[in-house]
Parts: C-alpha cells; sequence; structure tokens
C-alpha cells in the first residue's frame, strides 16, 4: 500500500477531505521521525517498535567491481512487529493462498 492509497482509504472510511487526512498522516509521521531521531526509539502498542542500531565500520566489497571497500559507521533503523501484528500477519498469508517462502 503506497501513502496516497494509506489517504484514500482514511478518508473514505472518515468521510473527510484527503487533504484533512494527508496533513494528519504527515503529522504522525514527522513525530515518529523526530522520536526515532530524538529517543532512538518509538513503541506503538500492538504494532511493533521502531529502534536504532549502531553499526560498525567494516569491510566490503565494491558489488560493480569487485574492489574492496569500506562501509562507514552509521545508524540504522529497525522495526520489530509486536507478536499479535505477527500472528495477524502469518493468519492473513494462509487465508490468501501465500506461503512465507
Amino acid at each position: 500500500m503506497t501513502r496516497v492509497e494509506l489517504t484514500n482509504n482514511i478518508a473514505k472510511a472518515l468521510d473527510t477531505t484527503q487533504s484533512e487526512v494527508e496533513d494528519y498522516i504527515s503529522t504522525v509521521l514527522d513525530c515518529i521521525k523526530h522520536g526515532i531521531v530524538k529517543d532512538g526509539k518509538v513503541t506503538i502498542r500492538g504494532f511493533g517498535r521502531f529502534i536504532t542500531r549502531d553499526k560498525v565500520e567494516r569491510a566490503g566489497r565494491n558489488p560493480k567491481t569487485g574492489e574492496p571497500a569500506v562501509i562507514t559507521a552509521r545508524r540504522v533503523v529497525k522495526f520489530k512487529a509486536y507478536n499479535p501484528f505477527k500472528q495477524q500477519v502469518n493468519q492473513g498469508d494462509k487465508a490468501y493462498g501465500r506461503s512465507n517462502n
């Protein structure tokens, strides 16, 4: 689902304008980004948690040329889904005939 599809679905469900919903979505995403940058984590109960992790500098390889390269140290954002959400995703896969492979 794209941001536009999300906006359209919420606007339809709440019987409001797409521009108003877009403002709300932007605000929510800005708050999540701010929380991740400021505190290093954002927890949304029943959904999951966004956390930052530090990655150390390491040796790597340029995939095009095969030459050795250094991958610099950096912070990354990871998402960990809560168990009820994970279970719902897995049940959805079975209901639609999809496998996890």
